[in-house]
């Protein structure tokens, strides 16, 4: 720790020090304050740019084709900006959209230059990771959390439960937050971890379990069962790591009606359409859903705008305003298909590669499924290639499933143009541009 504090008094000039310190402080901003955490990632990108044409620093040209992909992701957003009909509704999330590049780009340059700056990361995620964690169980047992914000589902019947949130109060991102950096506090347990960390590793793991599973997010715990599947071929300890989690699960699954309740009768009820819905339909002819009715519905509506914006979408966060133009100049003509969906407004579609279509239209679609095929890929080389005994590999396979959460395909998800998921996504992004070159996978 002496030898670490001595490293960042003395070999970081300022302004390296100055980005260290926001770069590390994202996570727990993102659990705290979306704010400020998009303000100091912005911060962060400033800097970068000084440090790039001040200090004429070239430590990018190893990566310049994911710069350029990047850069024309940015460009097809920037195109779908000029070409919608709500420019003053499009402009700030489609035209700032480059500060996510600059913040991946800011990762990558710390850990470039500065070899214990992923020590300094790793002390501090897990501190960050430790700490939300401790609030949520505080809040679960005792009411309220560390800020004073209620848990409203303590103590009421099963259909008045609601879920614990910690840190974000009435969001519903706890579990969403902790399963996104479960993969890349297990990056950095085996980046630099010398002892005992398979036993850190399952810690991690049990404690996040509970956790995810005590938020009620669905979604979330079948990305945590998705990263779990991902682990076992690497865990050496896999009868404990899996008599570990079956028990966990097992006692929380039975001894809590309410999410008991939530996780089966409620999901069930929701794949099926044979009831009176909140949108008023009452469809004799039930069909099995995807995921609900509602989540159908989005992708339908989704689908409709896309086919009149093929190109470029109707512009980011337009989903909302072009569904009502949809409504209104072509109801009659948009009717129910074969599985009753019909035109449903809201936000955005929930469902990231839908929302890519609609809004950004086929090339920026296109650029999505390139991303998703590259991180498939690694794992696809992993198991065929590489010997997994070497961590950096092991580090650039979990900040590659990292990523995967963040654009899994298939399942309910959040506005993937919100600054939330965006500055998760891309902060996942810095570790895996520098492991993507320094792993076993670009040598072979």
């Amino acid at each position: 720790m002496k030898k670490l504090y001595k490293d960042f008094k003395e070999k970081i000039d300022f302004i390296d020090k100055f980005l260290l310190i926001l770069i590390i402080s994202i996570p727990f901003l993102l659990a705290t304050s979306i704010f400020f955490a998009d303000l100091i990632s912005s911060i962060a990108g400033i800097i970068l740019i000084y440090i790039f044409f001040k200090k004429k620093n070239y430590l990018f040209k190893e990566i310049k084709t994911e710069i350029i992909f990047m850069v024309v992701f940015y460009l097809i957003i920037l195109t779908s900006l000029l070409l919608t009909e709500y420019f003053k509704n499009s402009f700030l999330a489609s035209f700032f959209y480059f500060r996510y590049i600059l913040l991946s780009l800011s990762i990558f340059y710390l850990l470039k230059k500065y070899d214990f700056f992923i020590t300094i990361f790793s002390y501090s995620l897990m501190f960050t990771l430790l700490v939300v964690s401790i609030d949520a169980l505080i809040q679960y047992f005792f009411g309220s959390n560390l800020f004073g914000y209620d848990w409203p589902g303590r103590g009421k019947s099963i259909d008045a439960f609601k879920h614990i949130t910690g840190f974000f109060n009435e969001e519903k991102k706890l579990g969403s937050y902790l399963v996104r950096f479960l993969p890349l506090a297990l990056a950095v347990t085996f980046w630099k971890s010398k002892k005992k960390k398979e036993y850190l590793a399952i810690g991690i793991f049990l404690l996040t379990g509970i956790i995810v599973f005590l938020s009620s997010e669905r979604t979330a715990l079948f990305l945590f069962f998705i990263i779990t599947f991902a682990y076992f071929p690497i865990c050496k300890n896999k009868i404990k790591l899996i008599s570990s989690l079956i028990l966990v699960f097992v006692l929380l699954f039975f001894t809590h009606d309410a999410l008991k309740y939530k996780y089966t009768k409620f999901t069930i009820n929701q794949m099926h359409d044979n009831h009176i819905n909140r949108l008023g339909n009452n469809n004799n002819n039930p069909t099995l859903k995807f995921y609900s009715a509602e989540h159908e519905n989005l992708s339908y509506t989704s689908i409709k705008i896309f086919e009149e914006n093929f190109l470029f979408g109707s512009g980011v966060k337009t989903f909302y305003h072009e569904c009502h133009k949809l409504k209104k100049n072509k109801l009659k003509e948009l009717t129910p298909n074969k599985r009753g969906n019909t035109l449903l407004c809201s936000t955005h579609p929930h469902s990231t590669y839908l929302q890519i279509l609609s809004d950004i239209g086929i090339f920026g679609f296109m650029l999505a499924l390139y991303l998703l095929y590259c991180v498939i890929l690694v794992y696809c080389k992993f198991f065929i290639k590489i010997c997994k005994s070497i961590e950096i590999n092991i580090s650039y396979y979990f900040v590659n499933l990292g990523v995967l959460v963040s654009i899994f395909p298939l399942i309910p998800s959040g506005n993937i143009f919100n600054n939330w998921i965006s500055l998760i996504l891309f902060y996942m992004l810095g570790f895996w541009l520098f492991l993507k070159k320094k792993s076993y996978f670009r040598k072979r």
